[in-house]
Parts: structure tokens; sequence; C-alpha cells
């Protein structure tokens, strides 16, 4: 799967020492400058489940035809977030020198650190003394301002992510999860989402993070610092919020500001987090002044944003707020029973299954599945290899039946061309998420979010594509169902494996 010692890039230019590891989007090579004699690490593009390896050549080659249009999107945003991180220059963060492609993908080159991770450390010392922890922490926290100034989130901070250099200092690594995000339009780009248990937020584990907001990779910085202090991993925040576990509680011998530091950071609501590095360290002095000023004003903010929905609405929808081009952004609350009459053969739900709120981009699921999964992949998906009829409003194995019960289903795919045929699309912005605003032929619209989708363990796309399942099979391809599918330039029905986690948008008979 991986290059092997000894390849050569560039023309000659780097050689490959040994494989360090990989992940859903990509493999991690220590490897040679060999002109300079100088060790470099080196990121390959290379999604697993979607690609293979030439055993002669190294090529790397799409595995299926219906895959290489996605895969090819994904390859371009890898180059241009390697390029945007070429222009981040900072000590305490990796610093990116040079970015290519060959052998039918693409990479990008870094300094080789020479050290240990903060994971690395903890796992073989236990918990570290409070200023050696501060230390690392403030070190780090610099350099993610500096990430911050540059309208950039990291969003996968933790201690395997902070490596500690021979000189004792720390820095910051592993972009790969990084969002640059756009002032002026609130645009993003990722190409996948880090969701480390423990470490990422709520807003993070619900795949809610769609504007530029330090408080999410301030909670993975005292979650961070939690770590370091007692020598455990902090308790999921999913588990967290549903009030069934506790963090254990930090070593008496800490200090009351370093405990309100890390209690503010790990808030589970984001508007009570410190909203910039400089309010968080500001806590470790007592100085707690400015960090209420920066909580109370985003909650206020958050609450401002919000305009009731009411379901009762003979349109099914919100005039002043939810499809008035003006009032593009506007976050709106709905009950869970909403559904739209667009004037088509079935009423469409308001939200996605999982969700409150037409922007959420609420629950993923595999194809035929009735439930979220920690990972998606071909292997594991519950009809793979099975030859299956249409699906809808079969509770086994249609999640909107079995989560909503009866009159609610999956759509069919000739209710989803309908939805594509029929209607006025529009790509548009709503609660800070882009997506289509869909209108009926009676004037009625609900909102699509481009939710993306799940690959493996790893979420991508989000904000630029939307996958949204049928409940039909593809009758040729035991493997394969259809869904809808689109991006800001255009729509359509297609199929794609079962395994892929996708949101879905119920419909109800009328």
């Amino acid at each position: 799967m991986y290059l092997p010692a000894g390849t050569l890039l560039q023309g000659g230019k780097y050689r490959i020492v040994r494989f360090i590891g990989s992940g859903g989007f990509g493999c991690t090579y220590e490897a040679e400058h060999v002109m300079l004699e100088k060790r470099v690490a080196i990121k390959e593009f290379f999604v697993k489940d979607f690609c293979n390896r030439d055993e002669n050549t190294s090529e790397v080659v799409v595995a299926t035809q219906s895959k290489r249009a996605l895969v090819e999107k994904i390859h371009r945003k890898f180059i241009d977030e390697a390029k945007s991180l070429c222009r981040l220059q900072h000590p305490g963060i990796v610093r990116v020198s040079d970015v290519f492609e060959e052998k039918g993908t693409a990479y990008y080159v870094m300094d080789y650190i020479e050290g240990h991770s903060l994971q690395d450390i903890v796992k073989a010392e236990g918990r570290l003394t409070e200023a050696r922890s501060l230390k690392y922490i403030r070190e780090v926290s610099e350099a993610l301002s500096y990430v911050h100034s540059h309208n950039r989130l990291h969003l996968d901070i933790k201690p395997g992510n902070i490596m500690i250099d021979g000189n004792d200092h720390a820095i910051l690594i592993d972009f790969g999860a990084s969002k640059q995000y756009d002032e002026a339009s609130g645009e993003n780009t990722s190409t996948l989402m880090g969701r480390t248990p423990g470490y990422a937020p709520l807003e993070q584990m619900s795949n809610s993070v769609t504007r530029f907001l330090p408080a999410t990779d301030i909670y993975a910085l005292g979650a961070t610092l939690y770590k370091l202090l007692t020598g455990e991993t902090p308790i999921d925040s999913t588990l967290l919020a549903s009030g069934g576990e506790e963090l254990v509680p930090l070593p008496s011998s800490v200090h009351e500001s370093t405990r309100r530091a890390v209690s503010a950071a790990m808030e589970l609501n984001k508007g009570r987090r410190p909203q910039s590095i400089e309010a968080f360290l500001s806590m470790f002095d007592g100085d707690t002044t400015a960090d209420k000023r920066n909580m109370s004003s985003s909650a206020e903010g958050s609450e401002e944003e919000k305009t009731e929905f009411d379901p009762s609405s003979s349109s099914g929808r919100n005039e002043d707020a939810s499809t008035d081009p003006e009032n593009e952004g506007t976050i709106i609350s709905v009950e869970d029973s909403s559904c739209v009459d667009l004037g088509l053969s079935v009423k469409w739900a308001t939200c996605n299954l999982g969700a409150n709120r037409p922007s959420d981009y609420g629950n993923y699921y595999a194809w035929g599945e009735t439930s979220v999964k920690s990972e998606y992949t071909e292997d594991n998906s519950f009809t793979y290899g099975r030859d299956m009829d249409d699906i809808s409003g079969d509770a086994r194995y249609d999640a909107v039946r079995f989560e909503k019960g009866e009159n609610w289903r999956l759509p069919t795919r000739m209710e989803m061309e309908e939805l594509v045929e029929k209607c006025l699309w529009k790509w548009t912005s709503q609660g800070g998420r882009n997506g289509y605003l869909v209108t009926g032929p009676n004037g009625a619209s609900i909102f699509l979010p481009a939710a993306g989708w799940y690959l493996g363990m790893s979420l991508s796309m989000v904000g630029y594509d939307g996958y949204y399942w049928t409940s039909d099979p593809m009758i040729d391809n035991t493997q394969n169902s259809y869904y809808l599918v689109f991006d800001s330039d255009g729509y359509n029905v297609d199929w794609n494996s079962r395994g892929s986690g996708f949101p879905i948008r119920p419909v109800k008979d009328r």
C-alpha cells in the first residue's frame, strides 16, 4: 500500500527512508533531501479505500471509475491546502517547504522533527508537572494564535500532534484536518474533519464547524492540558454532554487559575469558552475579566441569531428568514415532525434525519442501516454482498422508518429525481452553511445542506458537496445504491457504494 524504502521522488530530489503511518486520506514518510543530506517528512495523498498502487511502478490509481471525480476533487483540495500551509511561517509550527505532483498523486514536504510527541512522553513518564505542562501549552498557544490570525483553525489539537524537539520546545504538527476560512464569504476549505474522541468538542463531533471559531481549537487545547496534568485521556465530549460520565479531577496540587482555565476551555457550550487564545492565556494569570467579556458576548450573539420556525405555516417555511435571500445565514429551529409540501408526490422533511434545524447536517448512515457507526467501509456494511429490493418503509433497513415511525420513510429514486427535475435549485447558505435552497412548483422551499460524507473514520467535503441516500439499490450491482449528489456546479442522482456514510432527508406520504 505504501512506497517502499529507497523510492526516489522529484527526479531523485527526495528518497523515501521509511513509512511512518497512514490515515484515511494519506500516508506519511520519513525521507531525505538527497542534495542537502537533510531529513524531511513527506505526506502523500492516498485515499486508501478508493486508491490502489501499482506494485511495479508505485503509480497511484483510482480503484473504480465511479470514484474518479470525487478523488480528483479531494486531490485538488489537498494541493490547495498544502500551498496555503507553505505560507505559515512560525517556529512553533511544522514548516511545509515543497508541494508537487507525481506517480498519479500529490505530495507535500515538511521539516522532520527530532523528538517525541507529548502523547509518547506522557505514556512513558506519566502525568507531567504543572510548570512543565504550562510551558508546553503556552508555546502551542503562541503557535495557535498565529494560525488563528491567518483565519485558519487546526481542528486536531491533541498530545499526538504536538512534538517536543531536542531543545524542549513544543511544535504543532499535522494540519491535515485544518480549515482555512474566507472572512468575507464564510467559505472554508477542508480535506477532512478531525474528530479525535476526548479532544474534539461537541460542535466538531456533530460536524457543525462551519465558521471561524477559535473556541473549537481552545476546547482541544484545554483537553490537552488536562491530559498532561492527569495522565488520563479526557472523556469524549458526547459522553460528558449526556451526563453519564465525569472527568477525573485534576491533582490537588494544581493551582486554582489553571483549574479555572481547563474548566473554561472544556465548556461544552462553545459560547462559554474563552473566545481567543489571548483570553485563554489570561486565565493562567488569574485575569478572568477579559475572558468573561469574550464569552458573554459570544453567548449573547448566538441567541440573537436564532429565529423560530413556525411549523404551522401553510408553505412550510418562515417567510421572514428561511428563504428570503436578504436573510441567508439565519438559523431557524423546527419541530422534529415538520415537513414541507413542495407540490410534489410526497412531502419532504424540513431537516435531515437526526438534525434539529434545516442547516444542521444530522446523522450519517450506511445504506440499509438504521444506526450511525464510527467507521464506514464496504467490508463492514450490513448489506454487503446482499441482493436487496427497495427498502423504503421497511424498518429493518430504512433508518427513517426505524427512527420516526409510520408515514415517514426514505425517498425512492423516482422521488429524488422528481425533486431534481421539477424544483428550482439555488446554491446559497443558511445558518452559515452552504447548500441548496430547493423551491417546489408551489413556491415552498426546503434547504439541503452540503453535509459531505464519511469514508472510513473521516468526514470529507463538508460545505462543498451533498450526498443523500435514496431507498433504491442498483439492479445490476449489489454493492451500490442510488443517491442524490450535488455541489455548487450542479446536482443529479447517481450511484455509490452502500458502505459510505451519507445523511438522509426523510419524506412523508400524502
